[in-house]
């Protein structure tokens, strides 16, 4: 019988896109890790599926997105092996948003775990006009393991927290007590359709791209076997500032540029760190952080966490960024930079506005 198996096995993939042994070998091992039985692996909607997602200029977007990842996934993976997640939900970020912090859904989900509002909140990331956690790099990875153990606590198999973290809990729920069972094969069922086809094919392309990231043989025919060696070591550095705090202030510390400074931190809405009374992490490449460390020796941030420098002006009727300015003795150019207003015409009533109190720079 073993001897049938493996022949079954060779003939399912024998047209795949790796043509590679290695990828079979490591099949059951990616299935494994998602407690999914290894019978799957001759599901043939899925080697379809596998195979149609995984067309060549595919792989190779994948493999790029992997590389623009490549600040983050160090930190990603330390926190998932200190939470004990499998390494493997790296790529449901990747399936989820390609590694960007700004993703942005039709349903409002934002961020690179695709957080909608509700679900946010309710795991205490903050939204505001001045911030949105879910696009903290950190910060929403730590909801997103904090949701997975959940799910996964909640249905005892790491591949049904993955369609519960796409389909919500109610639904799963209701596919499996109408499918009267929780096999992966059986849930996937094309006909039956027990689950939405987004979920179906969502928990498909996190096994391909598994199996992609498990193939040596295809790194290294990309030139992208380097994959294979990176480490958990963290290559972002995190640091706490004052509320308030001017985002070009900190990159000129650092010595880091203000763009990229501000492609780490895209949480922060406006170019200051918000106004309520805390620190903030703000996050720079560590390369950076004996720079910053050096000329913020004496800096006892709790003793400084009331010094107000800084006044918020709720917009009225009739209220001017010109008008504003004056009022406040503040320049124009400051209160647009400080608050990144791109059209002056456009300003809201109650829209918040920031207004420094330290003297500008000249």
């Amino acid at each position: 019988m073993r001897i049938i198996y493996f022949i079954l096995l060779f003939c399912s993939f024998a047209f795949s896109q790796f043509n590679s042994i290695s990828y079979d070998a490591k099949g059951e091992d990616v299935l494994k890790t998602f407690d999914i039985e290894p019978s799957f692996l001759n599901n043939e909607y899925f080697i379809s599926v596998k195979n149609n997602f995984l067309s060549n200029k595919r792989e190779e977007y994948l493999l790029e997105k992997f590389k623009d990842g490549y600040e983050f996934i160090p930190t990603l993976k330390e926190m998932f092996l200190k939470e004990e997640i499998p390494q493997e939900f790296l790529y449901l970020a990747m399936i989820e948003s390609g590694f960007s912090l700004s993703a942005r859904s039709n349903k409002r989900a934002v961020g690179m775990w695709q957080f909608i509002p509700k679900t946010a909140k309710s795991m205490g990331l903050t939204i505001n006009t001045q911030i949105d956690e879910r696009k903290d790099p950190i910060k929403s990875t730590q909801v997103a393991i904090e949701y997975l153990k959940y799910l996964k606590n909640s249905f005892g198999k790491w591949y049904l927290a993955a369609i519960a973290y796409n389909c919500g809990e109610g639904r799963l729920r209701r596919a499996i007590a109408k499918a009267n069972s929780d096999s992966l094969g059986i849930l996937l069922d094309p006909d039956k359709k027990y689950i939405p086809l987004e979920s179906r094919m969502y928990i498909r392309k996190i096994l391909s791209v598994s199996f992609l990231f498990h193939n040596i043989d295809t790194l290294k025919t990309n030139d992208y076997d380097y994959f294979l060696n990176r480490g958990a070591n963290s290559l972002l550095a995190s640091i706490e500032v004052l509320p308030a705090t001017p985002l070009v202030d900190i990159a000129n510390e650092a010595g880091i540029d203000l763009d990229e400074l501000k492609r780490l931190n895209p949480h922060f809405k406006k170019n200051i760190t918000p106004t309520t009374q805390k620190l903030y992490n703000v996050y720079l490449p560590y390369k950076y952080l004996a720079i910053y460390k050096e000329k913020n020796l004496d800096n006892n941030l709790k003793e400084k966490l009331n010094e107000r420098k800084y006044l918020v002006h709720r917009i009225k009727k009739g209220d001017t960024i010109n008008a504003i300015a004056r009022k406040y003795g503040v320049s124009k150019r400051l209160i647009t930079q400080y608050n990144s207003i791109k059209n002056v015409n456009k300003l809201s009533i109650n829209q918040e506005i920031i207004i420094p109190l330290e003297k500008e720079n000249a």
